[in-house]
This record gives C-alpha cells, sequence and structure tokens, in this order.
C-alpha cells in the first residue's frame, strides 16, 4: 500500500471553499476531467456513487462511492480505476482570517496494469495535488470577487 497526505490553505472562508468543492458540475471539463456525472443515489450521500472521466495523463473512467459525507467538515470516498483502490479522506477546517485549511490523505491499494507503461501512483498524486490547486484557485477568485461586489 502506498499512501500520501498533504495540506492546502485557502484564502477564502469555509463556506465557499465547501460550496464549490461539492459543486461537480463546476469541474466538468476542466484541469483533467471530461464528464463527471452521479450514476446511483442522491449527490452526496452515503453509498452514492459519482463516476468521473480523466483525461490526463491517461483517459480512464473512476468510480467514486461516498462513505462518509459531513458538510464543511469532511468528505472519504473510495475510488477505484485501473486495479487501484484510492481511499481518500478530504478534512475541511476554518482557519483565523476567513482561511480555510483542507488535509487530504490518500491510501492507494492494489497493483494497477502493467500494460500503461509508467508508474500509475505518482500520476495520481499529482491529479490530486492538480485538482486541489486549481479548487484553490477557484474559491479565492470567487472570494475576491464577493469582497469587491
Amino acid at each position: 500500500m502506498q499512501s500520501f497526505d498533504f495540506q492546502i490553505v485557502l484564502n477564502c472562508p469555509l463556506d465557499t471553499v465547501f460550496s464549490i468543492y461539492v459543486d461537480v458540475d463546476r469541474w466538468r471539463n476542466r484541469n483533467v476531467f471530461g464528464e463527471i456525472r452521479w450514476v446511483h443515489g442522491t449527490p452526496w450521500e452515503e453509498g452514492s456513487r459519482l463516476r468521473i472521466e480523466t483525461l490526463k495523463p491517461i483517459r480512464a473512467n473512476v468510480d467514486q462511492v461516498v462513505q462518509h459525507f459531513a458538510p464543511k467538515e469532511s468528505v472519504s470516498y473510495p475510488s477505484h480505476v485501473f486495479g487501484i483502490t484510492c481511499e481518500t479522506r478530504v478534512i475541511f477546517t476554518r482557519v483565523a482570517g476567513g482561511q480555510t485549511a483542507i488535509n487530504v490523505v490518500m491510501n492507494l491499494v492494489g497493483t494497477p496494469s502493467r500494460t500503461l507503461g509508467f508508474a500509475l501512483a505518482p500520476a495520481i498524486t499529482k491529479a490530486t495535488k492538480g485538482f486541489f490547486e486549481e479548487l484553490r484557485k477557484e474559491c479565492e477568485a470567487a472570494s475576491r470577487a464577493a469582497a469587491e461586489s
């Protein structure tokens, strides 16, 4: 099993960060994503399933199952792609000064197909960090726009 964790601090209030994070329509056809859609259950309820098409580094369909959802606190879900299960927990914390900290912990379990021609775990790590960097940019832009109006 491989695992990694990281923290990102956003200059944006928790309410805004969380509302942007859970808006899956916002992420469709952006960053490394193509189509994103709920395929089972009510969005963000435990047991609901989300299918995410990734475009980079390789086109794939990632299936996620919401395992735990506490609004404005945490989300956890296993994802399945190419013979690997990614167990992910995302924790949101309000920080002083209108900032929000996001802690991401991911455990990768399984052996991917050797036909890919590249190591999948580093690609997953890079794509995950890339998503949260895009989230930071999106949230901070929304926060600036709200302050200006």
